[in-house]
């Protein structure tokens, strides 16, 4: 359904990418999802950086989905914010829920039945078995399951017909007699169910067999939406040494494994074997395939949630090298909407050299990506850390530049970050910097530069909020009649009203 994204006040909320669902399947899907998805909520800019300053973005381009281009805020829009000891001033509206993450959009569905047995000439053997084995037709959908029509021209999820089999009940039928079928078996919406539940219950013969079958698969297997669940399921039932072969399959081609979790499906079967993973070398092998990857996978969704599972499950020294290619490639990484809030959690779970190498190469890039839609948050979640160190590394970097950037729609943010989250000392020199600007007189009167202004009076203190004040009072008479300028006038009368 088409929607129209509003001009509203900045948000402390922030977009997520959208899933893809195969449309055919929703229903199978999502009940797997509550029994078998291992992953965390979805990761949000907001949950990722909460507390954050963001804005609003003007309207985009009709899609399938809206997203704000970086959180950046219109001048006459902004909502009230109550910061230090006085309150930003702003036009009260709602926030910009159509930049929020949408929910998953669900076609109809279809419930179509297919047979998944061997071969049409077993119709009235396997009737005839099944009454003297005392199954009663038809099955119930909970415990069995049932095929009463096929149909093959409908496709399936890997876009292939499906070959025509039987229309009869797998539960009558054990492992044993689906051999050399399991692979296109795991693929079936209802063949996958039915392997789920033998594996889970198989003997240590059946389980050998069911590997076997799947092995050399597994890396296919693993990307599919539905076999994948089998695989996570073998990954569960097998030997140390089984898992060890699995493992080696999915790193045998480093270009593969980072197509599989770049895969919605393959993400959650790969984090199923990490959770498996016990040995340092298991470990280790894993990590060194992943690594080269990493630009990719902290840019894309599926791929930054199996680098969430290493950051917070591995050691420091598992994800050295990881991190030292996110290091080199901080920049590319940091301008990308998703890519962001993979620096974040790098930031978050790293000690060290690999963490010192992520401030340093993050501070030399702070000027260009405080004035990106998507970058400026990675410099205020530095500043956000309060590492005095990096913060006044942080702060030199920027000096020189903070009037240039509270007119900038991004780097406003950057600089009211700042203000509220440096020491004293250092506020002061910010301040006495933007006083000192040629065009200190315009912040008061520009859309974003306002904000900064009414940020600054709330952290000053003594001489330089006297100063600030009579800056205010010299242009009183134009920002009567302007009306950002209005703004940081209703902020004296907000300060007045609370007794300040």
């Amino acid at each position: 359904m088409e929607s129209t994204v509003p001009f509203l006040s900045p948000v402390s909320q922030s977009p997520e990418n959208h899933f893809s669902f195969y449309h055919n399947f929703e229903l199978f899907y999502m009940e797997n999802i509550a029994q078998n998805n291992s992953f965390d909520q979805t990761q949000t800019l907001e949950s990722a950086f909460s507390g954050l300053n963001v804005s609003g973005y003007p309207d985009l381009p009709d899609s399938g989905y809206q997203f704000g281009g970086g959180f950046a805020r219109a001048g006459q829009d902004r909502n009230n914010n109550v910061i230090g000891e006085g309150t930003k001033v702003g036009p009260d509206v709602e926030s910009w829920g159509a930049f929020m993450y949408s929910s998953y959009q669900l076609g109809s569905s279809r419930n179509t039945e297919f047979s998944i047995l061997p071969s049409s000439n077993q119709t009235r053997l396997l009737s005839a078995a099944a009454s003297a084995a005392g199954c009663t037709m038809p099955f119930g959908l909970n415990n069995n399951i049932n095929r009463p029509s096929f149909n093959t021209s409908k496709l399936c999820n890997n876009n292939q017909t499906r070959p025509h089999w039987l229309h009869e009940p797998l539960n009558c039928l054990s492992l044993g007699d689906l051999r050399g079928r399991l692979v296109a078996l795991a693929k079936d919406q209802y063949g996958c169910k039915f392997l789920q539940k033998s594996v889970e219950k198989a003997s240590k013969e059946e389980i050998d067999m069911v590997f076997m079958e799947v092995i050399d698969h597994v890396c296919e297997l693993m990307s599919n939406s539905f076999a994948n669940f089998v695989v996570q399921k073998v990954v569960d039932v097998c030997s140390e040494e089984q898992r060890n072969q699995i493992l080696l399959m999915v790193i045998k081609n480093r270009f593969r494994l980072v197509e599989i979790c770049l895969n919605l499906h393959g993400a959650r079967a790969v984090q199923k074997l990490l959770e498996k993973l016990i040995t340092q070398q298991q470990i280790s092998l894993f990590m060194s395939a992943l690594s080269p990857g990493a630009v990719a996978l902290s840019k894309d969704l599926n791929g930054h949630r199996v680098i969430q599972y290493c950051l917070k499950n591995f050691s420091d020294e598992d994800n050295k090298y990881f991190l030292t290619v996110v290091a080199n490639n901080c920049y590319q990484i940091a301008i990308d909407k998703c890519g962001c809030c993979a620096l974040k959690h790098c930031l978050d779970h790293s000690n060290g050299e690999a963490r010192s190498r992520l401030f340093q190469e993050i501070i030399a890039n702070a000027l260009n990506l405080a004035e990106d839609q998507y970058g400026n948050y990675v410099v205020q979640h530095i500043l956000e850390l309060k590492e005095t160190q990096t913060t006044e590394s942080l702060l030199r970097q920027l000096q020189g530049n903070y009037a240039s950037l509270s007119c900038n729609r991004y780097g406003s943010n950057v600089v009211e970050r700042c203000l509220l989250e440096s020491e004293e000392p250092l506020t002061t020199r910010i301040i006495v910097e933007l006083l000192r600007s040629p065009i200190v007189s315009t912040l008061l009167l520009d859309p974003f530069g306002n904000y900064v202004i009414q940020s600054a009076l709330s952290v000053s203190k003594g001489f330089v909020f006297d100063a600030l004040l009579n800056l205010v009072q010299d242009h009183y008479p134009i920002m009567r009649s302007h009306s950002y300028g209005k703004w940081v006038l209703a902020w004296f009368s907000r300060r007045k009203q609370l007794h300040m």
